[in-house]
C-alpha cells in the first residue's frame, strides 16, 4: 500500500523497527537450521579420540563463534614436555639455552606462542617451523657446555617500591577526592 500523496513523514518502520525485524529474520534462520540440518549433522558424528601418547606436541587456540578476523583467535600456544624431544645431554643443554624463559624447569616443559601471521593455521605452521629449526640448532656439532643455564627468571619478586600514580587500578579522580575508604583498601605495597 501507497501512502497518500506528500505525505511521507511518520511512515513505515522506524530504523531501530528494521533492526528488530532483521534480527527476527536472523533468530528464525537459525531456528531452521535446527530443526531441519542439525538432525541430518549426527550422521557425519564421529567419536572423540584423546589424542595417544605419540602426539607429543600439544596446540592451543581459541575460536570466536560468530565473529571473524579477531586478534585472539588468531594466537596459538605450543606445550611440548622437552624429555619426550629425545634429545641428548649436550643437545639437551643447548636447546635450553636456546629457548630461554620458555622452558619450565618445574613442569620439564616448553611453552611457545605465536600470533604474528594472519591466521591461527599459519601461526600453527608457524610454531612446528621454529620447533623444528631450534631442534636442529640444538643437535649441530657447536658445543656449550661452558655457558650455564640460567632460571634466575624463576625467582623474580614484585616490584615493592612504584609510585601511586603509576599504578592502573587506582583512578586520578578518586586519589584527589579521597573516595577511598580506609588505607587498608590499598596493595601493601601501595601503602606509606
Amino acid at each position: 500500500m501507497l501512502p497518500p500523496e506528500g505525505k511521507f513523514d511518520d511512515y513505515g518502520h522506524h530504523t531501530f523497527g528494521h533492526l528488530l525485524l532483521e534480527s527476527v529474520r536472523d533468530v528464525r534462520k537459525y531456528e531452521r537450521m535446527i530443526e531441519f540440518e542439525l538432525p541430518t549433522l549426527s550422521e557425519h558424528a564421529k567419536p572423540f579420540k584423546p589424542p595417544s601418547s605419540e602426539c607429543i606436541l600439544h596446540f592451543e587456540s581459541s575460536a570466536t563463534m560468530g565473529e571473524k578476523f579477531l586478534a585472539q583467535d588468531r594466537k596459538v600456544v605450543l606445550r611440548v614436555k622437552v624429555a619426550k624431544l629425545g634429545l641428548k645431554t649436550p643437545e639437551l643443554h643447548k636447546f635450553l639455552l636456546l629457548v630461554g624463559v620458555r622452558y619450565n624447569p618445574q613442569a620439564d616443559e616448553l611453552k611457545m606462542s605465536e600470533d604474528r601471521e594472519a591466521t591461527s593455521l599459519l601461526n600453527k605452521k608457524r610454531l612446528a617451523d621454529t620447533l623444528t629449526t631450534l631442534i636442529a640448532q640444538a643437535k649441530n656439532k657447536e658445543s656449550f657446555a661452558d655457558v650455564p643455564l640460567d632460571y634466575t627468571y624463576l625467582n623474580r619478586e614484585p616490584i615493592k617500591n612504584i609510585p601511586r600514580k603509576w599504578t592502573a587500578n587506582l583512578s586520578k579522580h578518586q586519589i584527589r577526592s579521597g573516595k577511598l575508604k580506609k588505607k587498608a583498601e590499598l596493595p601493601e605495597w601501595l601503602s606509606d
